[in-house]
């Protein structure tokens, strides 16, 4: 009987170690030729418009790996019927890093990639910040804080060139909040970064009626020497009380071969901390505005008593000042192409609603009433803004459309329901309508719910001189 046993039992052990190995075999199989997510039935962005017939979507690892009518194998469905998919959208001048709620009200903005544009340390990124990374992010070196090490001339010029390969895509000039960057200055960074593919981001010298196109022309000079300039903002600084004659000089200059490109965001007020030289001299004559066009957070419109006092006091309040006319930002939101910058980090000190919900508002403002179609907006903010800074960020070059072997950055939105909520009364009130967000195929906001993930999902996109 024990050997009779004995032989039945091998038989039966090998049989089922065969068939645990085909298991085996099976699972692996299964993973490795299937998606890990796969949006079913979803209209998607195809160039500038929404395609007319539904596909399915699939992401495998940090990529699209398919796109067709096939309903293929996945490990996770997502039906997308009545939904719209588009590319992550960049917001290119986020002038901060950003706290976990920060990039969660990004995020339900659309947004999967932000360019912290206006200046850092030579090798910052999110992590020594003790940032979210839960978006994708480009690093920037200032001049500002190069010069308050009072370095100068060669000094200087050698300091930005080190701090390059660290990672950064752009050098950051702001003349108007920095007096020791003169006219003489930029020109000589632009003459010695001249024809070396380092994209100066310039906010301009002048935020007035009488000289802001002063401002205009010193950016296009340092594209005539030779250097690819980005205008920060350019309905508050730069062309806020002549959009048309501002808009032709850069035009101008950009069909003669220089490369010059600008920013808005589309709102009628900027903020400032008080302490700013924007507040200094005359500076609600240089702006066309009185008192009643000008408030902090929780105080409503400010008297100059107010200001005065807030002025005198050390600690430092962000002042919103609405003095941008309507007109400006519906002339760049209609009649150009340009991208949105934020210029906010969407956290409780920067008291503005451009943070949270530019990119929702562009869509309510000029999208929802007919101005530009919703596949145009989608597109300018998404494959056209990656084209424009992939020379000087490469990774940008496989990011912004929706194609196989580009990376997953996705949104799916509910066009329905699309929202910004985000007001100057409550600035951090996140939009809504975005049904799902994937950065680099990693899910941040499902059915209009952020989620938790154990590893960051997204990458620091680094510049051209990156080592």
């Amino acid at each position: 009987m024990n050997r009779l046993h004995s032989r039945i039992v091998r038989p039966a052990r090998g049989i089922v170690c065969i068939l645990g190995a085909l298991a085996i075999i099976t699972v692996v199989w299964w993973y490795r030729t299937s998606c890990g997510f796969l949006i079913t039935d979803v209209r998607y962005l195809q160039g500038d418009r929404i395609s007319e017939q539904a596909v399915n979507i699939g992401i495998t690892g940090d990529r699209i790996s398919y796109i067709g009518k096939k309903r293929v194998r996945a490990r996770t469905i997502i039906p997308g019927a009545g939904l719209t998919l588009t590319p992550g959208l960049i917001d290119v001048n986020s002038c901060g890093w950003l706290s976990e709620n920060a990039a969660n009200l990004k995020l339900k903005d659309g947004i999967t990639t932000f360019l912290n544009a206006h200046g850092d340390s030579f090798d910052s990124d999110a992590r020594k910040n003790k940032a979210s990374e839960k978006l994708n992010y480009a690093t920037s070196v200032g001049l500002i804080p190069v010069q308050a090490n009072h370095l100068a001339g060669a000094k200087m010029m050698s300091a930005l060139e080190k701090s390059l390969p660290y990672g950064a895509y752009t050098i950051s000039i702001s003349p108007e909040y920095n007096a020791e960057t003169t006219p003489e200055v930029v020109v000589e960074l632009s003459n010695y970064f001249a024809h070396k593919n380092v994209l100066f981001s310039f906010h301009l010298r002048y935020s007035s009626e009488r000289d802001e196109l002063t401002g205009v022309k010193e950016a296009i000079d340092c594209a005539g020497r030779g250097v690819p300039v980005h205008i920060l903002h350019i309905t508050s600084t730069g062309a806020t009380f002549h959009p048309e004659e501002a808009r032709q000089l850069i035009d101008t200059a950009a069909q003669q071969g220089l490369r010059i490109s600008y920013d808005f965001y589309p709102y009628t007020a900027w903020s400032s901390s008080i302490h700013r030289a924007r507040f200094t001299g005359d500076w609600l004559e240089r702006y066309r505005i009185d008192f009643s066009n000008v408030r902090v957070l929780g105080e409503g419109a400010l008297t100059r008593e107010r200001f005065d006092e807030l002025s005198r006091n050390p600690a430092a309040r962000n002042v919103i000042v609405d003095s941008i006319p309507q007109a400006t930002v519906d002339y760049f939101a209609v009649n150009t192409t340009c991208p949105i910058g934020t210029d906010s980090e969407a956290n409780w000190t920067t008291i503005h609603p451009r943070g949270a919900g530019s990119f929702t508002k562009f869509v309510n403002d000029y999208a929802d009433t007919g101005r530009i179609s919703f596949g145009q907006a989608m597109y300018r903010f998404s494959t056209a803004t990656a084209r424009l800074f992939a020379p000087y960020i490469p990774d940008l070059s496989r990011r912004g459309s929706i194609e196989v072997g580009y990376a997953a950055d996705l949104v799916l939105w509910d066009r329905a329901n699309l929202k910004s909520r985000a007001d100057f009364d409550h600035p951090l009130q996140p939009s809504s309508g975005v049904f799902a967000v994937f950065v680099n195929g990693v899910p941040q906001i499902v059915d209009g719910h952020p989620v938790s993930t154990q590893a960051p999902s997204g990458r620091h996109l680094k510049g051209v001189w990156a080592k």
